[in-house]
């Protein structure tokens, strides 16, 4: 009759709104109980945010630093159609204790970022010297995370697979245990206990793991193996994955990582655990491989051979001297030249590599090998040794996730 509202069922109210952008399906949940209702069901996020990434694995990346005294997002140039706005984290509020505006992310997993505010000196205790949140940039909605069991919990990653359940987790890696906190439960429980002398976790290479295939991932630098503990199934399970083999058997040419990630995607945690890694003569000839794992944790196998020789020619300036030391006289060494370059990210779709260079990030195209700049710092240079490394490196997609 004329003069009545149309009803649509929910299905067909879902299946429009799921191909808009995240930001502006969040804008949506404003029209009505109905829409707002659809739009926060979790098979609706988790669509929304498969279909809104048109291919790519990251829209953009944070940049969070507290040695850089750096923070900031960047998004990534074709992105910038489908994700127009920057998100911020203005929305994650500050308190009396706080430091005033000083927020740093340490952790993104799908959507949702891990960020920490610094107490102030006068007012931090010995248990509690930062404020911990997890938030949705896209929705801007947030959840302060309470002070682990273990004291100050020294390191804490976020764990979260959209495709797998809704319900995110937060491991806290302590002195004398792992505590996991559940967004359903909204505690911590202890998922491991060993005493202070016999940490497992004292040799890794970094505090932040990577989430992959239901399991933090982190690099051991006293034996040649990951660590690997699982989040999901067998919660608190700790047990080891091999590196990839070594292709020369002769020490000064041994396999180093220099990168260990996860190229997030809609299909999130059962893709290739990826890593870069690269002998002595490699590094210096700016010539290495990008080798995956998949999830039935059998073998490594090359995805991609690199090499980004070309950069010399297109930032000579990235050129340094460094001095080979040979084997059978350590005290001869000759000066060769390699260049300052160091891999940050490899994306799950798109065959796309990030990589700094003093100043810059840049992007390699595996499959055309074009290379371009992302990100530029308005800044001098820091000093070579104040470098932008993958645990620096934090990469973003927006989502409708319920925090």
């Amino acid at each position: 009759m004329a003069g009545e509202a149309i009803l649509f069922s929910d299905d067909i109210i879902a299946n429009i709104l799921a191909w808009l952008p995240p930001k502006n399906a969040a804008r949506m949940r404003l029209v009505c109980k109905q829409w707002h209702a659809v739009t926060s069901e979790h098979h609706f996020m988790h669509t929304n945010f498969s279909r809104s990434r048109d291919g790519h694995s990251v829209a953009g990346f944070f940049l969070s630093n507290e040695l850089h005294k750096k923070f900031s997002y960047n998004p990534l140039r074709d992105s910038s159609a489908t994700h127009p706005a920057a998100p911020d984290l203005l929305f994650v509020p500050e308190s009396g204790s706080t430091v005033p505006r000083k927020i740093n992310v340490t952790s993104s997993c799908n959507g949702l970022l891990l960020c920490r505010r610094p107490m102030d000196s006068s007012v931090a205790s010995g248990a509690r010297w930062c404020c911990y949140y997890v938030c949705n940039p896209a929705t801007k909605r947030f959840v302060e995370i309470p002070t682990p069991p273990d004291g100050r919990g020294r390191h804490l990653n976020l764990a979260y697979d959209p495709s797998r359940s809704p319900v995110y987790k937060v491991v806290a890696l302590g002195l004398a245990g792992v505590h996991v906190y559940s967004s359903l439960a909204r505690s911590w429980r202890a998922a491991l206990r060993y005493e202070r002398g016999s940490n497992p976790f004292a040799g890794i290479h970094h505090s932040r793991g990577v989430h992959w295939n239901g399991s933090l991932v982190w690099v051991t630098s006293r034996s040649r193996s990951l660590l690997r503990f699982a989040v999901d199934d067998g919660e608190g399970e700790l047990s080891s994955l091999p590196m990839p083999p070594a292709r020369h058997l002769q020490p000064e040419n041994r396999w180093i990582c220099g990168y260990l990630g996860f190229g997030e995607s809609a299909g999130a945690g059962r893709g290739h655990l990826r890593m870069i890694g690269y002998t002595e003569e490699e590094k210096l000839a700016a010539r290495f491989d990008v080798v995956g794992m998949a999830g039935d944790c059998r073998e490594w196998r090359v995805l991609y051979r690199v090499d980004l020789t070309r950069m010399k020619e297109l930032y000579p300036d990235i050129q340094r001297k460094t001095r080979k030391h040979h084997l059978i006289w350590p005290r001869r060494a000759r000066l060769v030249d390699c260049l300052d370059l160091w891999p940050l990210h490899v994306a799950e779709h798109g065959s796309l590599l990030l990589f700094g260079i003093p100043g810059k990030i840049m992007a390699y195209g595996m499959e055309d090998q074009a290379i371009s700049v992302v990100w530029e710092d308005a800044a001098p240079p820091q000093p070579r040794f104040f470098r932008y490394a993958w645990f620096d490196f934090y990469p973003y997609t927006a989502g409708l996730f319920a925090v």
